[in-house]
């Protein structure tokens, strides 16, 4: 009798612990288009009045919830991918609004991997073991700068002429 009474105890000690780590596992998890953008909006520093043409949807190929919003005072276009198992941002994309500029001016690369290198606050080190690439494309100047820290992939858009960034995107490359 008191073996029986042991295993029914550790059968319902082991069950407990399960239900527990299924609850701590599903904690995290986004459900619906709300949490999603909550969660966006909270990493982006922004409240829903501050932003404008709000898009949500739910990927469920990747299961995960892609979020795009605007920023309203300076024309920001934010998009994030939201695994919605964990409730983790596997992707964030930043674009910036900019005039055109024609000028083929340039600073050069070294100088558009410091200003990534202190935009990000990522070293200089880790950014110059990635590559950079000038294109100048629909008559802008860029520097593409991509590097890997981590398990993100980052890139960085830099205008050639001042330095500016003017996009940047990071995503998670090993899930």
């Amino acid at each position: 009798m008191k073996r029986r009474v042991n295993i029914a105890l550790a059968l319902l000690a082991a069950l407990a612990m399960v239900m527990t780590m299924s609850v701590a596992a599903f904690a995290g998890a986004i459900t619906d288009n709300d949490a999603a953008l909550k969660k966006a909006l909270k990493n982006a520093g922004l409240k829903k009045t501050e932003v404008k043409r709000i898009d949500v949807e739910y990927d469920s190929k990747d299961g995960a919830y892609e979020v795009e919003f605007t920023q309203k005072s300076n024309g920001k276009e934010f998009d994030y991918e939201i695994a919605a198992a964990t409730g983790k941002i596997t992707k964030k994309s930043v674009d910036y609004r900019y005039k055109r500029n024609s000028s083929h001016k340039k600073i050069g690369k070294t100088a558009a991997r410091k200003k990534v290198a202190k935009f990000s606050g990522i070293s200089y080190k880790i950014i110059s073991s990635g590559t950079c690439r000038y294109e100048y494309d629909d008559r802008q100047g860029t520097y593409e700068v991509k590097f890997t820290k981590g398990d993100r992939r980052y890139e960085y858009d830099v205008l050639a002429p001042t330095g500016k960034i003017i996009e940047y995107e990071w995503r998670v490359v090993n899930n």
